[in-house]
């Protein structure tokens, strides 16, 4: 645990809904993009090769867990993966599926620029599809 960072403080971080074997899946009513989720360490580190062999064995296992579960529900034509932690530094990953003629097409992805709203059943039926998966 490290008592400046945000998620560590509240035990876990905000609009969880799955909770895997090495991370918390995130996704809020506020998104760049439909289907877009995150991926956050469980285990508070800054990079990914912080992570023992086996933690990060897990950690990529339940990224690509939850890519999947979005590919399938989702359909992109792509799915970009992003890792920062300039702002939060706790390992996390964004899950941006990307479609044809997005709000963000031929560039990077501006979640200042562009946001949806899903609905609360449009998130449960999410949730229902990550409990499936595992």
């Amino acid at each position: 645990m490290n008592g400046l960072c945000p998620i560590c403080v509240r035990g876990e971080p905000r609009d969880v809904v799955a909770e895997l074997a090495a991370s918390w899946v995130t996704a809020g009513a506020a998104a760049p993009l439909p289907g877009y989720a995150c991926v956050v360490s469980k285990r508070h580190v800054v990079e990914p090769f912080q992570l023992s062999s086996p933690e990060s064995a897990a950690f990529w296992a339940d990224a690509m867990t939850v890519a999947r579960v979005l590919s399938d529900r989702y359909e992109p034509t792509k799915m970009n993966y992003e890792l920062h932690g300039n702002t939060i530094p706790h390992l996390h990953m964004h899950l941006y599926p990307r479609f044809a003629r997005d709000p963000f097409e031929g560039g990077p992805i501006d979640p200042r620029r562009q946001t949806f709203t899903r609905s609360a059943e449009e998130l449960n039926r999410l949730r229902e599809a990550l409990a499936t998966s595992t």
